[in-house]
């Protein structure tokens, strides 16, 4: 494996394109996925025919989308973020020529409600718990003055999901008319909803949706995040299998074979320079 990426990097340079940086941000494969290494601004503010649909990608949704083919095909019409830091930390190693940014849903969800807040636009949570949910937005309200953001916690429920479940979450999205949405169901179920209810989503004025996982509890405080010491060195993934050892045992198993499927990489990396061009 370490091989494989040694040879990776030895490619020529012409494979990757010129220059260090873009202030627009690249589009660049991992594996079989394609990444975005974007500014905050492409996520929040989508062109306004486009719905735009945003995964972050940690190494457990990296590694299912390399093992499922389903799940694989939804994250071909999506934007995915870098989410984690081994992952940022591998197309470093892949693109050292460019500027790899990082985005992490769970960080980037407080730039989110200051953007809807001062854009005057309306934030809708879907996922967790009703207490958790509750006071994730309610905090969100204290922190951003003004933010016009709310929230439904529908029983959990496993894929594939009843029209009467779909239908109440559309109804309650209907209800408030919100311009963002973050999904909190975990990979890949949140994936999935959001995929197989995008048209109407669009249709209700959604133009940004976003697959959060674990976000609400973080933002609630019902669940720790880590220190940022240990989420600067890469080990985020370690912290949280401390805190839910029977809940993360079998995914964080999953994680080690990111590397696996990062050393298959055929590189290409494109800059996206129209970006924000209507």
């Amino acid at each position: 494996m370490l091989v494989s990426l040694g040879s990776l990097l030895r490619q020529s340079s012409a494979e990757m394109g010129d220059g260090n940086t873009n202030g627009d941000g690249y589009s660049l494969r991992c594996g079989r996925i394609q990444l975005y290494s974007v500014p905050l601004q492409y996520l929040f503010e989508p062109r306004t025919t486009e719905f735009r649909f945003v995964v972050p990608t940690n190494a457990e949704v990296f590694v299912l989308a390399h093992e499922n083919r389903k799940f694989a095909e939804v994250l071909t019409k999506t934007v995915n973020t870098i989410d984690g830091r081994v992952l940022q930390g591998i197309c470093k190693l892949l693109y050292p020529k460019h500027e790899v940014v990082r985005q992490n849903g769970s960080n980037f969800v407080y730039d989110l409600a200051e953007h809807c807040q001062r854009h005057a636009l309306r934030l809708f949570f879907v996922g967790s718990t009703e207490k958790a949910n509750s006071s994730a937005t309610q905090r969100l309200r204290e922190r951003f003055p003004g933010l016009q953001v709310s929230g439904f916690s529908p029983p959990s429920r496993s894929y594939p999901f009843s029209q009467d479940w779909n239908d109440a979450i559309l109804k309650k999205i209907e209800d408030f008319a919100p311009r963002h949405i973050v999904v909190c169901f975990g990979a890949p179920k949140q994936e999935f909803w959001i995929h197989e209810n995008s048209s109407r989503l669009a249709a209700l004025g959604v133009r940004c949706s976003y697959c959060m996982g674990g976000t609400i509890d973080f933002v609630s405080g019902v669940k720790p995040r880590a220190p940022k010491w240990i989420e600067f060195i890469g080990a985020e993934w370690l912290f949280r299998l401390v805190c839910e050892p029977r809940a993360r045992f079998i995914r964080t198993l999953r994680m080690f074979r990111m590397l696996f499927y990062a050393a298959r990489t055929a590189r290409t990396i494109r800059p996206l320079n129209s970006l924000f061009e209507e």
